[in-house]
């Protein structure tokens, strides 16, 4: 919280559960990146992020664990048509995949399928193969994404 936000009271925030009209969508692919480890949730999980808490769905989620430790949760349909195994509980992303995304304009929490993750002006907002929203940090989004 800011002197503003505690003088003022902090504003609320935008709330995004589906693409807002008149954005500028964008589109990228991922861009090659080290192998992941990836395995079913077996139970109801929660899942600590840079953005907030997801919670993973026993047998209908995927948990990712990337190179760096972080974790993200991906629906199985999802993670079916964007990761190849490589054996072991193995990964890539496949970087053949193109999707749209849109660049915030100011701070917002986007209600993703597993929860709500907060992100900032300038955080790329995606949309992945099944229309699902998931916000990605400027700095993350051009090292994982490559623009087209």
């Amino acid at each position: 919280m800011n002197l503003v936000e505690f003088v003022v009271g902090a504003r609320p925030r935008w709330r995004i559960d589906e693409p807002p009209r008149n954005v500028k969508w964008r589109q990228a692919r991922p861009k090659p990146t080290p192998p992941v480890r990836a395995w079913r949730a077996e139970g109801e999980t929660r899942v600590e992020t840079e953005g907030g808490v997801l919670v993973a769905n026993g047998g209908a989620d995927y948990i990712v664990q990337y190179e760096d430790g972080a974790r993200a949760v991906v629906r199985d349909d999802i993670f079916q048509r964007t990761y190849t195994p490589i054996g072991g509980g193995v990964f890539e992303k496949r970087t053949d995949i193109v999707l749209n995304y849109f660049v915030l304009d100011r701070d917002a929490v986007v209600e993703t399928l597993e929860g709500e993750q907060h992100a900032k002006r300038g955080d790329w907002v995606m949309e992945g193969v099944a229309g699902e929203l998931w916000p990605v940090p400027r700095a993350k989004a051009r090292e994982k994404y490559e623009r087209i």
